[in-house]
């Protein structure tokens, strides 16, 4: 079963960016917070947070130091850099700052919402998957709303515990469920005696 979500805008603000990191930290925050152990899980994470946060500051021009430059670097760029090192070490400290920020933003959003992170986590102990239906139940509704063209993909419920159309009408017949007569040969019996015959006379030929 495939779900797909219509297709989002190129188009993203600093602001958009900065919460897209915060989430994408959420998974390493949550270890260190509520596990006391960090592992090697958040790796991934961590890789696309240090290209968002360098993307900030060095091709997207959203960032004060820098200022509105694009550094985007080509297939070349192991040769050369259009950027002395001390911008290079500029880069470093502002993608830095950016990252730490956000990491101590989502920590402190986690301990607020420790409540709520609890309850998620008890439920996904007893169910493997939560959707939309079930985070609202847990976590309430949305601050902003659900945007228009998302509603027809969440207020269906969870699609894989849905009744199956037509389902609750198949009621069994009562003349086919009760048991056969004294004497009197199953149908399931009768259909394999007559096929049973019909090889016999075909000569075992299927």
């Amino acid at each position: 079963f495939a779900q797909y979500l219509p297709q989002e805008m190129s188009l993203h603000s600093r602001e958009e960016i900065l919460d897209k990191i915060a989430v994408t930290l959420g998974g390493r925050a949550a270890e260190e917070l509520f596990v006391g152990k960090i592992s090697t899980g958040a790796s991934d994470d961590l890789d696309k947070v240090t290209k968002m946060a360098y993307a900030m500051i060095s091709v997207y021009g959203m960032n004060a130091e820098l200022g509105l430059l694009s550094y985007r670097q080509g297939n070349d760029a192991q040769f050369y850099k259009p950027y002395s090192e001390a911008t290079g070490r500029l880069m470093d400290r502002e993608a830095r700052q950016v990252v730490d920020q956000e990491y101590k933003r989502v920590k402190d959003l986690l301990l607020e919402k420790r409540e709520v992170v609890e309850a998620l986590s008890a439920a996904l102990l007893k169910r493997e998957t939560l959707v939309f239906n079930e985070l609202t139940a847990i976590m309430g509704d949305r601050p902003h709303g659900v945007e228009e063209h998302y509603k027809q993909y969440l207020a269906s419920g969870n699609p894989f515990t849905a009744p199956v159309p037509g389902a609750a009408e198949a009621e069994p017949d009562a003349a086919a469920a009760a048991p056969p007569a004294e004497g009197q040969t199953p149908v399931y019996a009768a259909m394999g005696s007559a096929s049973d015959e019909t090889v016999r006379k075909s000569g075992g030929a299927a």
